[in-house]
Order: structure tokens, then sequence, then C-alpha cells
């Protein structure tokens, strides 16, 4: 660990087994499994305390990991919105329903909470340099926040993460490297690796169930619903409801937790369910898909202690859901967000939630970062004309660009089944099949036909629009 730091105790979220550590990002020595900070005793705190300082996750500086105010980096994060959802919850069955709009972070992700706790103390222990193995939004935010404090961040992407996260991270000044699952994830000696399970990170996270709290005037909903990818996020918040408790600001802690993932990747949701884990596929990971479970456990006791539960829901409900919520309540997520939305549909259905409970979904991140997710919920006027039509900008047709061209001429492919094709021929990574699919689609030769779901992941297909089988014809074979 760069910079003086002193020794933290540390709990595993896995086995329960305590340690002390100066690591920024520290594993059980006993399982290997993640950490959090051991929960510390937190005395009495006025409500009022929170009224004199301005909105934002450094509001709750009592219940934070202590940081010299000097060194706090932050963008605004927090204070975000608990909106009445009154048109949505009248489609769903929900009288009393309000949205946590995580969209309106400064990166627009709920990870912004966390980002600023860690990258503050990152400053305080001098880290010159910070890495991480990202699907995107993690990446995103920490580059945000590691260019406002002056720290270099190496970053590792996997080949499928959306062009608009992936800008994010170049606009920041970080380095970039595309990986291929989890073989880019060494630690470097030079960088301090941060993952999503990185205790400090999660200490911010829990932010999001205070605001909750202290915009209902420390009156717990009955329910409050959130996706689930490493699990951390739902336990932090139920870490976060006891707190409140030990610090006297409210009582007994009365809300249901109800964690939400893909029904095809549920490894938290299915164990809770008794269900069999899906096996694991080899194929790009898509932005539908959940994260490394590290807090399994962690998160099925929060769930199962709250009085919570579980939902799966399917992909085709979670693209629904986004253009539900965003026609009803002008908010636009990204699917994994959505998951929220499609699950409180069948949380009714199932009984699991009532038509007058007072309801709470978080929605975790902007659909505008998610460039996939226009295409599946957007239908084009049909006064305009079709895309091909319009020339974005000249395109080099390379020799790797003509021989995709040709393998969809011969019918419609998906990306992965591309790059087995070519890489018969050539040697060429994913990254870089993926790469030339973007530039084609963004001038006008390819497009995307359909999305299928094949053993649990999604498979997006490219088809030659109009314009691309013109001047492929006109090239000749």
């Amino acid at each position: 660990m760069n910079g003086d730091s002193e020794p933290r105790a540390f709990e595993c979220a896995d086995c329960s087994s305590r340690t002390e550590s100066d690591d920024f990002d520290p594993r059980c020595p006993r399982c290997g499994s993640a950490m959090l900070l051991s929960p510390r005793r937190i005395g009495r705190v006025a409500r009022s305390d929170f009224d004199r300082v301005p909105p934002g996750v450094w509001r709750f500086r009592a219940f934070l990991p202590d940081v010299s105010a000097d060194m706090v980096v932050t963008l605004g994060e927090g204070g975000t919105p608990l909106l009445p959802a009154r048109r949505l919850g009248g489609e769903l069955g929900l009288d009393d329903l309000m949205i946590k709009d995580e969209t309106m972070n400064p990166t627009g992700s709920f990870i912004d909470r966390g980002s600023t706790v860690l990258v503050s103390l990152a400053k305080e222990r001098r880290v010159r340099r910070l890495s991480c193995v990202t699907t995107g939004n993690l990446g995103a935010s920490l580059a945000a926040y590691s260019a406002k404090a002056g720290i270099e961040t190496v970053i590792r992407i996997g080949p499928s993460v959306d062009r608009a996260k992936l800008y994010q991270m170049i606009a920041y000044g970080s380095k970039v490297e595309v990986v291929s699952g989890a073989s880019g994830a060494g630690r470097e000696s030079s960088a301090a690796l941060v993952s999503a399970g990185n205790p400090f990170l999660l200490e911010g996270e829990k932010t999001t169930a205070f605001e909750i709290l202290h915009d209902l005037e420390w009156s717990q909903p009955d329910a409050v619903v959130v996706p689930v990818g490493t699990g951390g996020h739902l336990t932090m918040m139920r870490r976060a409801l006891l707190e409140l408790q030990q610090a006297g600001l409210i009582g007994e802690p009365g809300c249901r937790l109800i964690g939400v993932q893909l029904e095809a990747s549920a490894p938290i949701v299915g164990d809770m369910r008794r269900r069999r884990r899906p096996r694991t596929l080899q194929e790009p990971l898509t932005e539908l898909e959940g994260s490394e479970p590290i807090f399994r456990r962690a998160a099925i006791r929060s769930m199962e202690d709250s009085g919570g539960t579980g939902v799966q829901v399917s992909t085709k409900a979670v693209i629904q859901a986004m253009s539900l919520l965003a026609k009803t309540e002008g908010i636009f997520a990204e699917p994994a967000a959505a998951s929220a939305v499609a699950a409180l549909k069948l949380a009714r259905e199932e009984g699991l939630l009532a038509r007058d409970d007072r309801v709470v979904c978080v929605v975790t991140g902007t659909g505008l970062k998610d460039a996939k997710a226009i295409g599946r919920i957007a239908r084009p006027p049909r006064r305009l004309a079709p895309a091909e039509d319009f020339v974005i900008r000249p395109l080099d047709l390379g020799p790797t660009k003509l021989r995709l061209m040709r393998a969809m001429a011969r019918g419609p492919s998906f990306g992965y089944g591309l790059w087995k094709s070519l890489s018969e021929e050539r040697r060429i990574t994913t990254a870089s099949v993926y790469q030339h699919l973007s530039e084609l689609e963004d001038a006008g030769l390819a497009r995307r036909s359909r999305v299928e779901v094949f053993r649990g992941r999604e498979r997006v297909f490219y088809e030659l629009t109009r314009k691309g089988s013109e001047i492929l014809n006109a090239l000749g074979p």
C-alpha cells in the first residue's frame, strides 16, 4: 500500500473471521473472500445534525471512515431525489411507490457514492496509482474521481463494455486496457488494485439507505427493492439500517430488502431459493449479466434478516421495464437498474408486495451510458428515413471489415460467432471484432437485427444494411 496508513479492523463477508490490515483492498487470510470494515460502535446522533450540512454522501460523515476534511474528493455525489412514482405505481398496482433516482449522480451511477470515499482515502494515503477490472460503471466512476484527485488510473475492461462508458474512462485520462475474463485481474506492484468488493467503496454505497430514511423523515418504508450484482450494495443497506438504529435515529429495522437478479444469472437469489446456479459460459459478457457474487452469503443474510427475499426477472421483462419507467416517470435506466422495476411487477403478482405497501425502488444507473439499451426500447417514427441512409462518416474498408461484411452477407450472425469465423482465417481478438462491428454500425453498413437469449446469455445478431449490401456487391468477390 502506497503512503502512510493505519491498520483497520475487517470482517470476512463469507466466513466472518476478523483481522487487521493496512491493505487498500484486503482479502480474508483464512478463505480468500472479500472483507468488510468491522462494525464499530456509533454514539447517539441527533437528527438535526444532518440538516446543518449540505445534501450528499458526506452529510453522513459520522457513519463513514475517517478522512480529513481537506482530503475529501467530491463531485457532488449523493443527495439524489426520492421521487413519488404515481404513474408507474398505477401501472403496477402500488399506491405508494417511490424511485430513488441514482442516475443523477455525477457519472450516472450509484458507484459514485463509493468512489468519493475510496478516492478520498487514497488521496490521504498518498496513493499515486489505482487499477481496477470492470464491466463499465466502476471504471468510469473511479476514473472521474481519480482525475479530480490527481491520481493515475489503469482501467481493464472486457471487449463488450459499452462505448459510452469507455469514452468516459478515456475522457477522464485513464489508461484503458482490454482483457479477457479474470486473466487481467493481476495486481501491479505500482498500483493499488480496486475491486467492486472494496470495503471502502461499500462504505460510501451504504449512504443510499441513509438518504432514503432521511428523506422520509426517519420513517421506514415497508420494502426497498434493489438490483444485486456482487451483493455488496444490498448488504450495506442492511448495515446502514442497523447503524441508524444504534445511533438512535430509527427504531428496530423493519424494512424488507428485496434483491433482484436476472433469472438466467442469479447465483445469489438462486441460492436463496435453493436453485442450481447456471454453469459458466465462455462467451463475452453483456451489460445485463451480473457481477461476481462475492457477497453472496452476506446478501442472503441481509435479505433474510430483514424479512425480505430475492426475485429473479427475465431479460424480456427488464427491457419492458426500461421502456415503462422512461414513459411513465421520465427516468431512463440501464438494464441492470431497470431490473428493480421489472421485479416490482413480479413481486406484486407473487404477493411479496401489497398494494398499500410503501415501496422504494432503487434505480442504480442511467441508460444514457448504454447505447445498446436505446435501440432495444426505441422505435423510430415511420416518417424518418432508415438509419443506413444517413452518412455518418467515411470508413476505410480494410480486409477485416470486408471479411465481416461477407460473413454477414451469408445471413445474420452474433458477434462471438463472427469472431470464431474470422479467427479460423487469421489471428484476431474478440475486442477487435466488436470494434470493427461498431465502426460498421456507425457508417450505416451493418445493424443489429435481433437479440436472443442462449443458455442464459444474450446474443446480439448483426446483419448488413441495404447500403452495406450495395457496397459489398459493388466491390465484388
